[in-house]
């Protein structure tokens, strides 16, 4: 991520057209669910816990009925321009050891040039810019957005696999 006060930003979605995926989940324990998937973004992603944020989180418990909603943003950095970012929502509630819970997240690939000085604001540094961007960094974006759908993807199975392991230990 470029730290400057004034930046160019360039947002592609990871997939095309815009996709939102959602996963569903109806059976025991929803709430353990909070903490894998907390695990799975750092080891997924690979990434340090500070590059996970906890945008909301609203957890209500009356008796046995729990009811939560949590969003993070999840940065993966690539390189000096460039990050992946994950929007993830997490949903549901919990009654008497069962429940619901629905996930939703969206990638994207984010690109950000600084302009904070003069020269960085000028026309001709635009001009070098877009002609380096265009001829070279363009494959490395290309390649950070194939990264970013096999890591979605990744996380989207892992998350499945976990919700399945909860039915399993309900049936025995």
């Amino acid at each position: 991520m470029v730290f400057a006060r004034t930046r160019l930003l360039i947002w592609d979605q990871i997939y095309e057209p815009k996709k939102v995926s959602i996963i569903r989940y109806k059976g025991p324990h929803p709430e353990k669910l909070y903490k894998k998937m907390v695990e799975i973004f750092k080891r997924i992603f690979n990434i340090p816990a500070g590059y996970v944020q906890e945008k909301e989180y609203n957890w209500e418990e009356e008796g046995e009925k729990e009811r939560f909603k949590v969003e993070w943003q999840v940065d993966k950095p690539l390189d000096q321009f460039s990050y992946l970012d994950w929007i993830i929502e997490f949903k549901g509630f919990s009654a008497g050891g069962h429940g619901e819970a629905v996930i939703e997240f969206e990638p994207r690939l984010v690109t950000e040039y600084p302009q904070d000085n003069i020269w960085q604001q000028s026309i001709i540094y635009e001009m070098f810019r877009r002609f380096w961007h265009i001829m070279f960094y363009d494959k490395h974006r290309r390649d950070f957005l194939a990264l970013g759908k096999d890591l979605t993807e990744q996380f989207e199975n892992e998350i499945k696999d976990y919700m399945e392991k909860l039915r399993g230990k309900s049936a025995e």
